[in-house]
């Protein structure tokens, strides 16, 4: 995409960096959420005056899976199955080079970086890697435990500890590359669909889980190993078996 002769970060990272979220912005936004007084009901401004035309509603399996996806925000107690924890991360596997999420151009820009709170593994207590190609988990470092984790991910104060949390990172430089500016969206959009995929396996499995929109981005990459990477913090997802 053709930028002229913009000296200078690009329009893209000047976005990025306007909406990078600091453990000082998370008290901000927490502010800002508290003050937050929505309208009453008022009209659909999208609303157009015509005759509406009713769609078939399926009631098949993957309706009812649909419909059974929700945000839970209380988890069981005691660790996670590691087979649980497992069929949780096979939405995101590669099975013959294909994922089960969008990926612009096959650039497969959405990294995964499980952090294991109460695992029934060696590894509970750790930050790991999600390889899709072998479908397996690389030791990264250890993990802070719930109560200094959630804060750093912008969790509500009292949030109950998931037994994991997923972190969608995005290595986009190939996107960006190839398609300009336009690229960032797709890489939104592909860590969105990752999400998705995710929250759809863990309602399948009876499951719960939620997403962490307001994670202190540098903090967080560092956790993961990824300071000074160029990777970007694009959203998380806490996890775990329902109470």
């Amino acid at each position: 995409m053709d930028t002229g002769d913009r000296v200078g970060p690009s329009p893209f990272e000047d976005f990025w960096t306007a909406s990078r979220v600091t453990p000082l912005t998370q008290r901000r936004l927490a502010g800002t959420l508290a003050a937050y007084r929505p309208d009453g009901p008022a009209p659909d401004p999208f609303e157009l005056p015509g005759r509406y035309h009713a769609l078939r509603r399926p009631r098949d399996r993957l309706a009812r899976l649909l419909r059974r996806r929700r945000s839970v925000r209380t988890f069981g107690a005691g660790p996670l199955p590691w087979p649980a924890l497992g069929s949780a991360l096979s939405a995101l596997a590669a099975d013959g080079g294909g994922r089960g999420h969008p990926a612009a151009g096959g650039c497969h820009a959405v990294r995964c970086y499980p952090l294991l709170l109460a695992v029934r593994h060696p590894l509970s207590g750790r930050v790991c890697r999600h390889e899709p190609d072998r479908h397996a988990l690389q030791d990264v470092g250890p993990c802070p435990p719930w109560p200094e984790l959630g804060p750093l991910l912008g969790a509500s104060p009292g949030a109950g500890a998931p037994q994991f949390v997923l972190v969608f990172v995005l290595a986009d430089a190939a996107l960006l590359a190839k398609y300009g500016e336009r690229g960032g969206r797709f890489g939104l959009i592909e860590a969105g669909a990752a999400a998705q995929s995710v929250a759809l396996r863990l309602a399948a499995d009876g499951l719960g889980g939620y997403l962490l929109g307001g994670a202190a981005d540098r903090p967080v990459l560092a956790l993961l190993g990824l300071a000074g990477t160029g990777a970007r913090l694009a959203v998380a997802l806490a996890g775990g078996t329902a109470p």
